[in-house]
């Protein structure tokens, strides 16, 4: 991938409860963090050389915070703080499938930025795949399906809110909501955004995520987009499935 001039995107991360322990910036360090305004001097604390930005006192919980993003940036690409790694897809080697290059992550978030661009996508994400070996060669990008909140942008024009009733689950409903409005996005299935923590970790979401709002939201998200959503059921790449989890099936 050559380099380029294109303007970069603002990349921000929205955090809560781990000061001491925001992994994406060792990958991303310009990103910007996105912290309650109760943690900015902690956060300002264990990370010196990176932009804090705190939210007000009245926005409380991953949904607000993400609809005080959308707000306040024109175009933006939210990325989660316990992203690990960068995976190239095409690459069937490890060590060699991880991009390590600070530049070349950058790189790769603006070209796809680009394509979303010129395609004229409102949204952008990466792959959500787990094994390599599931990547196809003849499926570089698809243009349905569900964009991950961990690693997913927002090009201007989109005209989307999230569902403030929801703790959880926003990535799906916001992806739903992008199909119905712009019936397309850009997902690149070339890199996946690897993360490490959901559902286990101290601090984030983990702390609002339990069995029952997780039936609660996804019936609510039935409720508004019928038989696209469905329960989660364990499969041979994902054998243990928590309750609540949901998947999307569009129609295209």
């Amino acid at each position: 991938m050559g380099k380029n001039n294109r303007k970069g995107i603002t990349i921000v991360c929205p955090s809560k409860g781990r000061c001491s322990n925001v992994k994406t910036i060792s990958l991303i360090p310009s990103l910007v963090l996105i912290v309650p305004s109760s943690e900015e001097e902690d956060y300002k604390k264990f990370n010196p050389n990176t932009k804090v930005v705190a939210t007000p006192p009245e926005v409380r919980g991953i949904t607000k915070t993400r609809q005080w993003i959308l707000d306040n940036y024109e175009e933006v690409f939210m990325i989660d703080d316990d992203v690990v790694n960068v995976r190239k897809n095409f690459e069937n080697e490890s060590p060699k499938s991880m991009v390590t290059d600070v530049g070349q992550i950058l790189e790769i978030i603006n070209e796809t930025v680009y394509i979303a661009k010129e395609i004229g996508a409102k949204m952008f994400s990466f792959s959500r795949t787990v094994n390599p070996l599931s990547f196809s060669g003849h499926e570089l990008f698809s243009h349905t399906g569900y964009m991950n909140a961990s690693y997913c942008g927002f090009l201007k024009g989109h005209g989307m809110s999230y569902d403030l009733t929801m703790n959880e689950g926003e990535d799906h409903y916001i992806s739903c909501l992008n199909m119905y409005k712009h019936r397309y996005c850009l997902i690149d299935e070339r890199y996946s955004f690897l993360t490490d923590g959901n559902f286990k970790s101290l601090g984030g979401c983990n702390g609002q995520r339990t069995r029952e709002s997780m039936i609660r939201n996804t019936m609510h998200l039935r409720e508004i987009f019928g038989e696209v959503i469905a329960c989660k059921e364990p499969n041979a790449v994902k054998k243990n499935v928590n309750i609540g989890e949901r998947t999307l099936k569009f129609p295209y």
